[in-house]
C-alpha cells in the first residue's frame, strides 16, 4: 500500500469519526456512518491486497 494513501485514509477516518461524534442530526449521522463504513472497507481491501 502507498504510505501516502494510507495516511490520507487515516485522516479521512479520523475526520469522519470526529464529525460523527459532533453530529446531532440523525440523517447526517447515517450518511457519515455509511462513509466511514466504506472507508474502512476500502482500507481493509488495500491491506488484503498487499
Amino acid at each position: 500500500m502507498n504510505p501516502e494513501f494510507g495516511l490520507a485514509m487515516d485522516r479521512e477516518i479520523t475526520s469522519l469519526l470526529s464529525a460523527i461524534e459532533q453530529e446531532r442530526i440523525p440523517d447526517r449521522l447515517t450518511k457519515l456512518a455509511m462513509e466511514l463504513q466504506n472507508a474502512l472497507v476500502e482500507r481493509r481491501k488495500r491491506h488484503v491486497k498487499n
